[in-house]
């Protein structure tokens, strides 16, 4: 509506109240069109689908390690992913080296491809993650810093296009007279 000097202020003039009451119905018409898209592929089955992940790092303490997990994600069961899919969900890993092993659990986001494995993540484009993990030394003699310790703590992944890096704040279970029971763990290398 105009106010008095033909100034309409921060009012955009719609016309009468007629042509308003008109141009709704239009307007959900419109909405409820561009939502037919969406809401068919909600209505496909939704599954719980695995992709596996791998791994090689140079890590601390393993010196290098070798590892292995499943990333597990609900999405809509036709997916393929034989192309580029996105996996949200739960994580499980594992990897060893010639010093220490390590087993993780947490929440991660890949997002890569199967290829025609079907199941295998071959290449992952990007993703993290946040996991609880145990790592277990197995030092070889009496000057390792690390002789068969227990460590627990938590850390973060982080890759992109293959590379990828994990860093993480780890306490030892029971404790060392005259040693710091807090380490920082990490290693960069190939994989998620």
């Amino acid at each position: 509506m105009e106010r008095a000097g033909g100034d309409t202020g921060p009012f955009l003039y719609l016309g009468t109240m007629s042509a308003v009451r008109k141009s709704v119905p239009v307007l959900i018409i419109l909405a409820a069109l561009c939502e037919v898209p969406s809401l068919a592929a909600d209505d496909a089955p939704i599954a719980l689908r695995s992709a596996g992940t791998f791994r090689v790092h140079l890590d601390y303490p393993a010196i290098v390690s070798v590892g292995f997990g499943v990333i597990t994600a609900r999405m809509p069961a036709s997916y393929a992913c034989d192309e580029a899919c996105l996996f949200r969900g739960f994580t499980i890993s594992g990897a060893a080296g010639p010093r220490a092993g390590e087993i993780a659990l947490g929440y991660g986001s890949l997002a890569g491809e199967t290829g025609r494995g079907r199941w295998m993540m071959r290449p992952a484009f990007v993703g993290y993650g946040v996991r609880a993990a145990v790592e277990r030394t197995w030092g070889s003699g009496a000057s390792d810093d690390h002789r068969g310790d227990t460590y627990v703590g938590v850390e973060g992944a982080f890759g992109v296009a293959q590379a990828g890096l994990r860093l993480g704040v780890f306490r030892r279970v029971g404790n060392v007279q005259g040693e710091g029971d807090w380490r920082v763990f990490g290693g960069i290398g190939w994989g998620f």
